[in-house]
């Protein structure tokens, strides 16, 4: 299991390549529940996502010269898949993104823009991915399943304790489990009493079915808006992070997910994905009270979203 050390690592790896994304507030919101409500915007963050920080700590752990003979490979439904295509495009590497079919087209096209090749499909990801491996001897980056992965998204949480040391409440959605792990670590470690909340949609609640069974599984079936967050299994090293750490776990609806979206929208004008919309439902919805006064922060995630998905959820 990775440690503070790690993450402080990672940050000194990276702090060239990404964006130290902002923190703002809401007088809208924090009067709605009578806190101090704030938004990481990880959507301001190189390739719209916060994806690029573990991607970057990942590559510069492996020699580049041997990335640059076989390549690199890695599996996304888009926003690690942008990721990974622009960390090859800036070490001059070159990347093969498997993409499920389900992944929307903006993300298809960023990613080959990026300069990766792209193979969609609608098989198993690791099935083909490791065909693949096998054939060019290219090198896996994996999305979230790694421990320089996780050290990179932490260091989100070292800028959150940099810029907002009184946070006492850290909201953030769940997909296949990188980020809220890297979260988990990096804000436990500045204070143990930080509340972590994790959020899933109801169609692809993979880390709160590995918590009732006590291991990482994988999902039969995926069924939510929030593409994001869609990941088909949870990371091994993400669950047991995410298993020692995490305070609550809380499953929202896609209905509420797209209603949080546009109330963010309205009220802040940041325009974010479902996925990162997910960390605000509860408080909107009442599944979560915040305590009067607290300091609350929000992980905005991500903020790529195609014309089609945007049609999909404007009806």
């Amino acid at each position: 299991m990775i440690n503070i050390n790690d993450i402080n690592k990672a940050q000194s790896v990276i702090a060239n390549n990404i964006h130290r994304t902002r923190i703002s507030s809401s007088s809208y919101f924090s009067d709605k529940f009578n806190s101090n409500i704030y938004f990481k915007e990880e959507l301001f963050q190189k390739t719209g996502s916060f994806k690029i920080r573990g991607v970057l700590n990942k590559l510069n752990s492996i020699e580049i010269n041997k990335l640059k003979s076989n390549g690199i490979i890695s599996m996304s439904s888009g926003n690690h898949a942008q990721a990974v295509a622009y960390g090859a495009q800036i070490y001059k590497i070159p990347s093969t993104i498997i993409m499920p079919a389900y992944s929307t087209k903006s993300k298809i096209e960023a990613t080959k823009n990026y300069g990766a090749k792209v193979i969609v499909t609608d098989e198993n990801l690791l099935s083909v991915v490791k065909e693949i491996q096998e054939k060019t001897q290219s090198h896996f980056i994996h999305p979230f399943d790694d421990d320089y992965i996780i050290a990179g998204q932490g260091t989100l949480g070292l800028e959150i304790t940099d810029d907002l040391p009184e946070v006492d409440h850290v909201f953030t959605a769940i997909g296949g489990g990188g980020l809220i792990s890297g979260v988990c670590v990096a804000m436990k470690a500045y204070n143990p009493k930080i509340k972590l909340i994790g959020i899933e949609p109801e169609g692809a609640d993979g880390m709160r079915q590995s918590l009732n069974k006590g291991e990482a599984v994988e999902l039969n079936s995926i069924n939510t808006i929030a593409d994001g967050l869609s990941a088909p299994f949870i990371g091994k090293r993400n669950f047991e992070i995410v298993n020692k750490y995490l305070d609550e776990l809380i499953t929202v609806s896609d209905k509420e997910i797209i209603e949080t979206m546009w109330l963010i929208y309205e009220r802040t004008k940041l325009f974010i994905e479902p996925s990162a919309a997910a960390s605000l439902a509860p408080i909107v919805f009442d599944k979560y009270k915040l305590p009067k006064n607290s300091n609350p922060i929000f992980i905005l995630c991500g903020g790529n979203v195609d014309k089609k998905k945007l049609l999909e959820i404007s009806q």
